[in-house]
């Protein structure tokens, strides 16, 4: 009877460590670009969205937002994560070290600001490419510094077409197909969002200022959701 007790109890054990490891929340992080991130009048924002998916699902730990900035470019997010920035008493490297899902998104105010001198002829079409290929180095660069503190889930998000002029899509899909085949040998996942958002002309506005439609930031949700109930709620974190 002891022998028969004991074995009741230990599988009584097991299944409620077994429960409370299989239900274990998950953490997300946003990093990177805060504009891609922002919510407008017009549009639900996609990470936002991601959340509340979660959540729902009572999978979600923390949503963190606090290391997302404007007008941020690749070697400032390396800077911030050498000299550990902190946020309301919190650092960048805590939060990352919790992390379970990262978006990832960086690199697009570089290319913009690179692209606005090739329209006013002060740089060769060349150099464009040079540059584009600096770029991709940097968010390698970063990458390997978020590995460092953490292997989590990276979800990068690549780049479209904002310019508003269609003479640049070749940048972009250059730079996006390049950077999708040298990440996804780090098995990092690569959401292009030029393709995406490519795919249907309600995905982006048709005004002079390109923005992301609430269809735009639909069609990004699925993707990235799609790659996330595939490869990552069925496993432990």
């Amino acid at each position: 009877m002891k022998i028969i007790l004991l074995l009741i109890f230990f599988s009584f054990i097991a299944l409620i460590s077994y429960i409370q490891t299989n239900n274990k929340e998950i953490n997300l992080t946003l990093l990177g670009d805060k504009e891609l991130f922002s919510t407008n009048l017009k549009s639900v924002n996609f990470a936002d969205l991601i959340s509340e998916k979660l959540d729902n699902e009572n999978l979600l730990g923390f949503y963190s937002k606090d290391f997302i900035k404007s007008d941020i470019r690749t070697i400032d997010v390396i800077n911030d994560i050498e000299d550990n920035y902190e946020v309301d008493n919190i650092t960048i490297q805590n939060i990352l070290k919790r992390t379970d899902i990262l978006l990832l998104s960086i690199g697009n105010n570089e290319i913009n600001y690179k692209l606005s001198k090739i329209d006013n002829d002060l740089i060769s079409d060349n150099e464009i490419y040079i540059y584009l290929n600096t770029v991709i180095m940097d968010v390698c660069k970063l990458i390997q510094k978020i590995e460092n503190i953490n292997k989590c889930d990276i979800y990068f998000i690549g780049y479209y077409n904002d310019t508003n002029n269609s003479k640049n899509d070749k940048y972009y899909n250059y730079i996006n197909k390049k950077l999708a085949n040298k990440l996804e040998k780090k098995n990092i996942d690569y959401i292009n969002l030029f393709d995406i958002l490519n795919s249907d002309r309600n995905n982006l506005t048709k005004s002079n200022q390109v923005y992301i439609t609430n269809q735009g930031n639909l069609a990004i949700y699925n993707e990235i959701m799609r790659k996330i109930n595939k490869l990552d709620l069925h496993k432990e974190y």
